[in-house]
């Protein structure tokens, strides 16, 4: 599920997102465990989509995250919350992407790419490029995951294709007075009533087949992996603790403790010894610090101070060679530190047993979200029911197991709202009064409101915070256009599948081409608009998506 209550999320942003998102209909959905399984090799712009191709993606994936190439990953990974499914997406949206960019003449020169890979504050010393970080990297860190300078080199080809596709793409975005004008809904005051379901023990523990679960893990080995993790000796030089030193006298202090770090780093480099004997050869004691992985977590270790530690050495302990290797002084606040790595355990892949749980807890997930979703959404249709019956809300919640709550005056772009507000007043951004609005998830279940009655807007609120509003919706926009870009792109690429019909109907459910618009069949080639005379068709579960395994060829 869709994290609501992030930490320190804008309220603003939550409001304008959904008053910007409307005007799109995405027919994807990237909540799949498998979207690249099941479908063999297919031909895509005249390259096979082998196992191999599939492979490479993700080890490109995984150096854009290494690399903070965070544009790429957002707006190649689609919507998608989760890893696996917004690793599917942005493999599928980066074939797209190289494609469009040679078919419309904008790809980048190498030059261009010497010039990105410079600019790279990881290889900057002050504002210049510096060779000998780059070399260290590469030596340090590329070579020993398994990665090559062509591979960095081609991650900063894709980071310039998006900065060029995204300019020629996002230019029609842009604000109207009157799309202004309409985002004064969310300074208007809210009153309304709100129609809660919470998850029952049927729709929690939704079967999974074992069949399924290795299924999954045969034709996504690639995605299951452990992660690398190293554990370290060292020595910390710190203030005592409550010291209350300010000023020159703090500043004296600390400038001893850094000398008596780097005097340990010289006693290692000039006698080639361990940072143990060092430390042992100044009286110091040596703390050990259990395994973690780049962010710090600890598996074995829940002490708050050892935490603390492992995320603050993380950075330059993954920046080492490997096993024996000692750091240079490492500051982080009012301490530094010197250490040494003393154990290193390589990512590997998983074994079915190890994946096992992993898939299970997340196909588990899965469908009890779809259960959950489809019996809310019938819940919700006999309310409507029996509302036109006569019944009142209050009566017809109650037939339905839901409960019934009231939201009297709440301004849902106020600073003081709760989240949970902010969640259900932006649900009434579009309703008129006595509307009732569809099935939305929440941390709790899921909800729908009613809207009773909307209040006139405060306009010196609005006025104060106009410029946020109109910046805020811009970018929305342009996510939007080019996300929806993406999309459309999906479809001419269908045409260029070398596979026979059953298969064609799966891809294209795969590539999230297709959705469900009434309860019986899709005929694909209506939806798509991709000219296919196959008379392809697929059945589905009541659901509002295909399932792709009922896919039949239509007589």
């Amino acid at each position: 599920m869709i994290h609501l209550f992030r930490k320190n999320q804008r309220v603003l942003m939550l409001l304008i997102a959904a008053l910007t998102i409307i005007a799109f209909v995405f027919l994807y959905n990237t909540e799949q465990l498998d979207d690249l399984a099941n479908v063999q090799n297919p031909v895509i712009y005249g390259k096979a989509l082998t196992q191999v191709a599939i492979d490479r993606h993700v080890k490109n994936y995984q150096l854009t995250m290494s690399l903070g190439q965070y544009d790429l990953l957002r707006k190649l990974g689609g919507m998608a919350q989760e890893r696996e499914a917004a690793l599917s997406e942005f493999v599928w949206n980066l074939i797209v992407l190289q494609h469009q960019s040679r078919e419309l003449g904008v790809e980048p020169t190498d030059d261009q790419v010497t010039d990105r890979i410079k600019n790279l504050p990881l290889f900057k010393s002050g504002d210049q490029f510096d060779p000998r970080k780059y070399s260290t990297f590469v030596s340090e860190q590329l070579t020993p995951r398994g990665f090559t300078e062509r591979q960095l080199e081609e991650v900063m080809r894709d980071a310039i294709r998006l900065e060029s596709l995204s300019a020629i793409v996002e230019a029609p975005a842009a604000m109207s007075e009157e799309e202004l004008k309409a985002t004064s809904k969310i300074f208007q005051p809210v009153t309304a009533e709100v129609l809660k379901f919470n998850k029952d023990a049927k729709t929690a523990n939704a079967p999974v087949a074992p069949e399924e679960i290795a299924a999954i893990f045969e034709n996504n080995k690639a995605v299951f992996n452990t992660t690398e993790t190293r554990a370290i000796n060292y020595v910390a030089f710190d203030l005592p603790e409550g010291s209350k030193l300010e000023g020159k006298d703090k500043t004296e202090a600390l400038q001893k403790l850094a000398n008596a770090a780097s005097g340990i780093t010289d006693s290692i480099a000039q006698g080639s010894i361990s940072l143990e004997t060092a430390a042992k050869n100044a009286g110091l004691k040596i703390e050990k610090l259990a395994a973690f992985d780049r962010t710090g977590s600890q598996e074995k270790n829940s002490d708050p101070k050892a935490t603390l530690v492992a995320q603050s050495l993380a950075p330059a302990a993954f920046l080492l060679a490997g096993q024996g290797k000692s750091s240079d002084v490492v500051q982080s606040g009012d301490a530094f530190y010197v250490f040494e790595i003393t154990e290193v355990n390589p990512a590997r892949p998983l074994t079915l047993d190890e994946a096992r749980p992993q898939i299970e807890a997340r196909l588990r997930s899965q469908k009890s979200d779809q259960l959950f979703t489809q019996s809310t959404t019938s819940a919700l249709n006999s309310i409507r029911s029996a509302l036109l019956s006569g019944k009142t809300l209050n009566e017809a919640a109650a037939a339905q197991g839901a409960t019934l709550e009231n939201l009297t005056g709440i301004v849902p772009a106020a600073e003081d709202a709760t989240p949970e507000q902010q969640l259900i007043t932006a649900s009434t951004l579009l309703l008129k009064e006595g509307e009732i609005s569809n099935i939305a998830q929440a941390p709790w279940g899921a909800f729908a409101v009613r809207l009773t009655a909307r209040g006139p807007a405060d306009p010196k609120a609005f006025g104060e915070r106009e410029t946020e509003i109109r910046t805020n919706m811009i970018r929305n926009k342009r996510d939007l256009l080019f996300a929806e870009w993406l999309r459309t792109s999906r479809e001419p690429m269908l045409r260029t599948l070398s596979v026979d019909d059953h298969t064609l109907c799966a891809v294209l459910w795969k590539l999230r081409v297709v959705a469900a618009d009434t309860l019986d069949e899709l005929t694909i080639a209506r939806r798509t608009g991709v000219g296919y005379d196959g008379g392809i068709s697929c059945s589905h579960e009541k659901m509002g998506y295909i399932h792709w395994n009922n896919c039949i060829k239509k007589n």
